[in-house]
């Protein structure tokens, strides 16, 4: 049922992006730049703040095996999907979840954070590789602790080192691995802690020296003052818990920029009783959802710290789409939890009646998801409505393109919609349609000529 249900939930995620998103903004900048540089210097060129280069190389190989076809790049992110609900389901066996971890995945694949994470590829194309490794390293770390293979610690290292090159949010990574580690086994980590310590302390060493160099080059740049940063990331705890929770952070009726609303109370009752049930079922297991809050703030606390959090304030602790990154860490971290404190609770029967109410609850929450992906949607220049509107725009250029592709077409030049380039950095067709057909020409005076609309159709002027 669990197997079913998540791969379902899947086929939903790829239908999902097959019908409402497509390349846009940051996409297009980045195949543009492909074009007017050569191949290596294009694979060090930064993405705005971020040294990725296999972020880059995945861009490249993407446009080169198949010039603007998005489900080429579907393809690419539901591979490191998938690859990190089978970690994740294996590192939920690790840690000994039971039937319980299968909910928590089938939870983890209905929250809205994956959509919004994955409908962007130029956000997407950091995060989902960096999610995969971030879960493959912790599954590894937990199979070494009990087996001792030496290849668990390769496999921990190489996706360590392979998470640098698609986003620098990796420096994180040792953090996770001891965090998950200890409170897995809190007693056996103590008596093994020299052991067990050792590979991540060489990890963080790196992860450091990384950080100091990454600050080095940008010594100068904008950064939020410490208050305003603290200010921010308890903000963004705010967002994630809800929006985990299947509100709809985006909307200002769900989630306020200031203050709470009724729903976020209902939130902050859960978590009250969540630690209460803590401290009746198991001394200790509020560290689990200490921790959760701690590594949701950590792990946030670079973009309130950087640029983005300066000029665009608490706004952007409010798109939904940097949850995506924490999502893993929770899931992991429920698991615990979840094992903690309920073990022995039911019995027998009772235990597949609770499954059957569990299972009842899963559903619900990924219609809640699906709906409140479907009112994001409907919002204009909300990140959904714009994956939307590419969609439609780059359907009908591809259409018109693909019956223009054998000769050499004129075009008059046009500016695309503002939605799709919101800083004019791909402006107009003359810098969009060469994307498509590299031989196009360009002369607003020649009869006849071609004009695309706004809405991405292509038609013939006489």
């Amino acid at each position: 049922m669990v197997v079913a249900t998540t791969v379902a939930l899947v086929v939903h995620l790829a239908w999902y992006l097959h019908r409402h998103s497509d390349f846009s903004n940051d996409d297009l900048d980045n195949f543009v730049l492909m074009q007017h540089t050569g191949f290596w210097q294009y694979l060090m060129t930064p993405v705005d703040v971020h040294y990725v280069p296999l972020h880059r190389l995945m861009s490249w190989l993407v446009y080169h095996v198949a010039p603007m076809n998005f489900s080429v790049a579907i393809a690419v992110l539901l591979a490191f999907h998938i690859g990190t609900l089978v970690f994740l389901a294996r590192t939920l066996r690790l840690l000994q979840a039971g039937p319980v971890g299968g909910l928590i995945l089938c939870g983890y694949a209905a929250s809205a954070m994956i959509v919004y994470g994955l409908v962007w590829w130029a956000h997407a194309e950091c995060r989902a590789p960096y999610v995969f490794m971030d879960v493959c390293a912790i599954y590894n770390y937990l199979a070494w602790m009990k087996d001792g293979r030496r290849a668990r610690l390769f496999c921990m290292a190489l996706a360590f080192v392979l998470a640098f090159g698609f986003y620098e949010k990796a420096v994180l990574i040792p953090v996770h691995l001891v965090l998950v580690g200890y409170l897995s086994d809190e007693h056996r980590f103590r008596s093994h802690a020299k052991a067990w310590l050792t590979p991540v302390a060489w990890m963080l060493l790196g992860a450091l020296g990384y950080a100091l160099g990454y600050l080095w080059i940008h010594r100068g740049a904008a950064s939020s003052p410490p208050l305003q940063a603290i200010r921010a990331d308890l903000e963004f705890a705010k967002v994630f818990f809800a929006t985990a929770s299947g509100m709809g952070a985006e909307d200002a009726h769900d989630v306020p920029e200031h203050g709470l609303s009724l729903r976020l109370l209902c939130v902050l009752f859960a978590g009250c009783v969540a630690v209460l049930w803590s401290a009746i079922r198991r001394r200790g297991s509020w560290k689990v959802l200490l921790a959760a809050l701690l590594v949701v703030m950590l792990d946030f606390l670079p973009i309130t710290l950087s640029n983005r959090g300066t000029w665009i304030g608490l706004r952007i602790m409010h798109q939904t789409r940097y949850g995506y990154e924490e999502l893993h860490m929770f899931a992991l971290l429920a698991g615990i939890w979840c094992t903690q404190v309920s073990a022995g609770v039911v019995l027998g029967v009772h235990r597949k009646v609770a499954w059957g109410l569990g299972f009842a609850l899963v559903l619900a929450y990924a219609a809640v998801n699906i709906g409140y992906v479907r009112s994001g949607r409907q919002q204009p220049l909300g990140l959904l409505w714009m994956m939307d509107q590419s969609h439609h725009y780059l359907g009908n250029v591809r259409a018109g393109t693909a019956q223009l592709s054998g000769g050499m077409p004129v075009f008059q030049n046009d500016r695309v919609p503002h939605y799709l380039s919101l800083f004019w950095i791909t402006p107009d067709t003359r810098t969009l349609l060469p994307l498509f057909l590299p031989h196009a020409k360009f002369d607003d005076t020649a009869v006849p000529r071609y004009t695309v609309l706004q809405d991405g159709r292509i038609v013939q002027l006489q």
